[in-house]
């Protein structure tokens, strides 16, 4: 039986304030804590990102914390895990707003179910999904109903 997302990941509840910066020309940023405006969704259509699309890391594996250079591996491996199955991605830090953590991610285009498939695959607690407007975080590890973000108080 699942976990549910307290049990799994004391960090939980910070989800929902990531602000997501795009290693892009341009870079974009956007902040989940509020809904994308128009100007985030154009940003996010010139970078390549009109369709629905996965942010997912491979960092800090069931809520753990790990040393830098097994993370750094563990990033390394689903960067390859992506590009052997021939998918387009770019790399994304999603950062606490103060930015005093940071985990390396990807933006990459595939179905959702894929996409927790591999987060599973990658021990993920969730995903952050992006529908065309709004984006949401998709429980992978735990059972978890999506939650739409910015999330309401």
């Amino acid at each position: 039986m699942k976990s549910t997302p307290e049990q799994h990941d004391p960090d939980w509840h910070k989800y929902p304030e990531t602000i997501l910066r795009f290693a892009t020309s341009p870079g974009v940023t956007i902040d989940l804590r509020a809904v994308p405006s128009a100007n985030d969704i154009s940003a996010l259509r010139a970078i390549g990102f009109s369709a629905p699309f996965a942010v997912m890391t491979a960092f800090d594996p069931n809520g753990e914390n790990m040393s830098r250079e097994v993370n750094d591996a563990r990033a390394a491996r689903l960067e390859k895990t992506l590009r052997d199955a021939g998918c387009d991605f770019v790399r994304v830090d999603a950062c606490s707003p103060d930015g005093e953590h940071c985990e390396c991610s990807v933006a990459v285009k595939m179905a959702q179910a894929r996409a927790v498939a591999v987060a599973r695959e990658f021990e993920q607690v969730a995903i952050f999904w992006f529908d065309g407007e709004r984006f949401w975080i998709v429980g992978a590890g735990v059972a978890a109903d999506p939650m739409m973000l910015p999330r309401s108080s």
